[in-house]
């Protein structure tokens, strides 16, 4: 709906504005602190004038004042969000070190939501009651997200049998955790996220004899009967399609994502068409616009297809978790149908301001969640952006002259017969002419009655239609994703079109297959392997542009100052969103000034010209400020630094990974009896979706450090904790060289490296004692292993390669994994082992820093990289009482997080990420 310059600003629409100083009241307090009692009194005061001024006729001080009233009570509430809560309640007692972090204790409490059964695990939600701990029990509350994984294959049916469901009360066995796995500059961290979701704390349950089944809660039995009809379709789904197209159904049309396959969802996320397995504004508004037809089909009585539409939408939306971006959808379908049942014009703009003010309202810590915020500006985009555009074109396409619009388009011929190409019907137009009580002709491009004709017009708008709206949600959405996502779609604009085609069809197929199926099975079968068929089109539709290297780009992000970059982004594109708002090509014929021409000019140009400074990036890294700096990253149980020469050149020496020595488990879930089985071939291949310590922790440190390469990798050996995360930075980043140690091909962590090497054109050199790099004043030597004919040779702690960093006075030591044995060998040598900063061998362990060693190196600092938590008891206790004697200051990545030297060559800085 344009708006009329005509009405006062506020009326046209009042909750998006609304909305907007709500949200801003909000985000204030994140600039700087306020008092609560402050903002309650100044919104008091401002609603108070709001009313004076409405009874005394003056609408926009009213309307000024209400904006000013809801400002401050979007601050008061995140005050009041910000406050502890209970004494008692469960985050509490966990931050004041009263309930131990990962301490084995005893939950009652009750399901809060259904439980989501994933085929390696299912996930609980438990809204706790109390808690035993060492034998006392304590009245508490709180929200806890459960983990179950499947030990053995009878786990599932043992989960199932114990009837777990929505109002379920029980007794479980678990340990609580809410602390920071990896704390690092630019990673997320997990109390934000537990924070954001409601959440007190994460528990990993170890099997089903863990979990006591109680009695039941009493719930609102129309939802428990949603998420049991939503179980036992998610049940059929897994049970008659293969492992893949269930996991793309259970996502699509359930909501829930923890089937999807590894494989599966990279490929959605590298073709930028991951949204269309989220349930959003896109599914909720199709399902309720097909129930209102079908309803207005059989009653014209507009409450009855009000309530009935909205009904079914609040419950699919319900039953498939409720998410910021269902419930956004959900209240801007039932604002809007409710316009239509009181006889009013319904405004997109208003609908998404409602939903925000409820939203923000229930939870005004929901503002910082990614997911809220590009399902927001996802909507703002089409409807200030995309809406208008198609609108116009249509318009212009479809011109003739009327009482109402009687002069031609002032538009460019350009845009005049792209338009007409799209909308114009000379069969509607000759049925009028023969009403006509006068005769004239309209000179109308000729190709667009050919193409109506052919029937070509349809399919040439929804395409049209999908890329404004694609290019518009992008271009508004661009900060956002490259900061949350560090990614950039290249052919998502085409992909988007043909894959939502893909998926509707898809769903079609595969619910009428499972309709069928309560039949016969035999006569759905061509259904499902016309629905796995559509499935793997969809999915590998990505596939040729990956090949080719067209899919997508993984952009690092300006961090710091240097982060205004975005806002100074939006500055022309809110100039260009106003002058879109403004444009008026069948409105009455205006002399346009060369003035106006010129301004939007310059803003698009600006606006490109931004678009390349954020995509391009050329000044995210920053200059080279002739200074070593060597990052120890916290990768929990594994070592990464970053190595960043005074010359700005860059070498990553190892990237983290979690041990093998876990296997994953082999056997594939059962499924209950007499609910069908899965294709026992495709779930033992089946790869869950997770995302790894290279993609998650190294990675996204390097893209918040703006970086796009990475001139050198180097793995000190074949272990997963230092090698697997490589695999990552070198698909994700340009790497010049990777540097090696030994090449053991049989070793199952190397191998897989070598393979990425291969696939990325990564050039690979083996380092050996006694080679010496330079990096202008930096000498970089190779102390260990020892030169060797069998560059095979296995790649164990032994065999590390161990560097000394050297800057003018001033050196480092980065020591692998080596043992006693190494460490013996090095001393013998009697080589200079001193350095100002050693890197711990093997994590601090009881294998590691013998006194010689120590003695040898006798640093400043001694860094250990491990996590908070060791399950192999690193780092031990002697090992660091050796260090502390020989008089070095011990810092460990669990305890300070990212651990930042920094030397000119002659003073030495230790900076902490964390200060313990």
């Amino acid at each position: 709906m344009k708006n009329n310059p005509q009405v006062p600003l506020f009326t046209q629409s009042p909750l998006a504005q609304l909305a907007i100083s709500f949200c801003a009241g909000i985000l204030s307090l994140s600039l700087w602190r306020g008092s609560l009692a402050i903002f309650l009194v100044l919104g008091a005061l401002c609603s108070i004038a709001a009313l004076l001024a409405l009874f005394r006729g003056h609408q926009s001080i009213a309307g000024i004042s209400l904006v000013c009233a809801m400002f401050f009570s979007g601050g008061s509430l995140a005050l009041l969000g910000q406050r502890s809560g209970a004494k008692d309640g469960l985050k509490q007692l966990m931050s004041r070190k009263t309930i131990p972090s990962r301490t084995s204790l005893e939950l009652t409490g009750v399901l809060d939501g259904p439980p989501e059964f994933a085929r390696d695990r299912v996930y609980l939600l438990l809204q706790v009651e109390s808690l035993s701990l060492e034998g006392k029990e304590l009245k508490t509350s709180g929200v806890v997200a459960l983990l179950a994984p499947f030990q053995t294959s009878t786990s599932e049916r043992e989960y199932r049998g114990l009837d777990l469901r929505y109002g379920a009360r029980m007794r479980v066995k678990t340990a609580l955790n809410r602390t920071d796995n990896y704390r690092n500059p630019g990673v997320s961290v997990l109390t934000e996220y537990l924070d954001r979701e409601g959440y007190d704390a994460t528990g990993l349950v170890k099997g089903p004899r863990s979990i006591i089944r109680l009695d039941d809660a009493a719930v609102f039995r129309p939802l428990a009967w949603l998420y049991a009809w939503r179980e036992r379709l998610q049940l059929q789904i897994d049970s008659h399609f293969s492992a893949e197209t269930a996991g793309v159904l259970d996502a699509a049309l359930l909501g829930n994502r923890y089937n999807l396959s590894r494989a599966v969802a990279e490929r959605f996320r590298e073709g930028g068409t991951f949204h269309v397995l989220v349930i959003s504004g896109l599914h909720i508004s199709f399902i309720g616009g097909i129930v209102f037809l079908f309803v207005r089909r059989f009653s014209r009585n507009r409450p009855l297809q009000f309530v009935f539409s909205s009904t079914v939408v609040w419950g699919y939306s319900l039953a498939v978790g409720a998410e910021a971006s269902v419930v956004r959808a959900a209240l801007m379908f039932t604002f809007v149908a409710f316009a239509a049942v009181v006889f009013r014009s319904a405004s997109s703009l208003n609908a998404l301001g409602g939903a925000a003010l409820i939203l923000l309202t229930l939870r005004p810590k929901a503002i910082f969640d990614p997911s809220l915020q590009l399902t927001f500006l996802s909507v703002l985009a089409i409807v200030v952006i995309a809406w208008p555009l198609i609108q116009t074109c249509s318009a212009i396409g479809a011109w003739r002259p009327t009482r109402e619009r009687p002069y031609p388009p002032a538009c460019s011929r350009t845009l005049k017969a792209l338009c007409e190409v799209l909308f114009w019907s000379e069969r509607n137009w000759q049925k009028e002419v023969v009403r006509q009580p006068h005769h004239y002709r309209l000179f109308k491009i000729q190709v667009a009655a050919w193409m109506e004709r052919r029937y070509l017009q349809n399919g040439l708008r929804y395409i049209f239609g999908a890329v404004v709206v694609s290019v518009s949600v992008q271009a508004v959405l661009l900060p956002l994703l490259i900061i949350y996502f560090h990614r950039l779609s290249v052919v998502s604009l085409l992909l988007n079109i043909g894959v939502s085609i893909l998926l509707a069809a898809l769903a079609l197929v595969a619910l009428s297959a499972l309709l069928v199926a309560q039949i016969s099975v035999t006569l759905a079968e061509p259904l499902f392997k016309l629905a796995h068929g559509l499935d793997w089109l969809m999915v590998h539709s990505v596939d040729p542009f990956g090949r080719l290297g067209l899919a997508s780009l993984r952009l690092p992000e300006y961090s710091g100052w240097a982060s205004l970059i975005y806002v100074v982004y939006y500055v022309p594109l809110v100039f260009l969103l106003v002058e879109i708002s403004r444009w008026r090509p069948l409105g009455r014929p205006a002399v346009m000034t060369g003035k106006r021409d010129r301004s939007v000019c310059l803003a698009l140009v600006a606006q490109l010209a931004m678009l390349a400074v954020v995509v391009w990036h050329p000044m995210s890294a920053g200059r080279p400020d002739g200074k070593l700096h060597i990052d120890f990253l916290d990768v929990g149980q594994g070592d990464a630094a970053l190595v960043t020469m005074p010359d700005g050149t860059t070498l990553l020496v190892d990237g983290g990974g979690r041990p093998s020595f876990a296997k994953p488990a082999t056997e594939s879930p059962a499924t209950p009896d007499g609910e069908g089985r899965r294709d026992s071939a495709t779930a033992s291949s089946f790869e869950r979706e997770t995302r790894s310590i290279g993609e998650t922790v190294v990675a996204e440190y390097l893209w918040w450090r703006g970086l796009d390469r990475v001139d050198y990798v180097l793995a000190t050996h074949a272990d997963a904790d230092h090698i697997d995360g490589l695999n990552d930075v070198l698909v994700n980043f340009a790497v010049t060289s990777a540097f090696v140690g030994r090449t053991p091909q049989n070793d199952v962590e190397y191998s897989k490296f070598y393979r990425t090497l291969v696939s990325t054109g990564t050039h690979l050199e083996t380092l050996q004692s006694g080679d010496v790099m330079r990096f202008g004043r930096v000498v970089v030597r190779v102390m260990w292993p020892p030169a060797t004919a069998e560059l095979n040779a296995p790649s164990r702690n032994n065999d590390s390669v161990v560097l000394i960093l050297e800057f003018g006075r001033r050196s480092v030591l980065l020591t692998g994994d080596i043992e006693k044995g190494a460490e013996n060998a090095l001393v013998g040598r009697q080589e200079n082992l001193r350095a100002d900063v050693v890197k711990v061998p093997h994590h601090g362990s009881k294998t590691s820093s013998t006194e010689p060693f120590v003695m040898a190196t006798r640093p400043r600092f001694a860094v250990i990289s491990v996590g908070q938590t060791s399950m192999f008891g690193h780092p031990h206790r002697e090992v660091v009482e050796r260090w502390q004697a020989s008089g070095a200051e011990v810092l460990t990545t669990g305890a300070c997080g990212t651990i930042n030297v920094t030397t000119d060559g002659e003073e030495l800085t230790v900076t902490k990420f964390i200060t313990p």
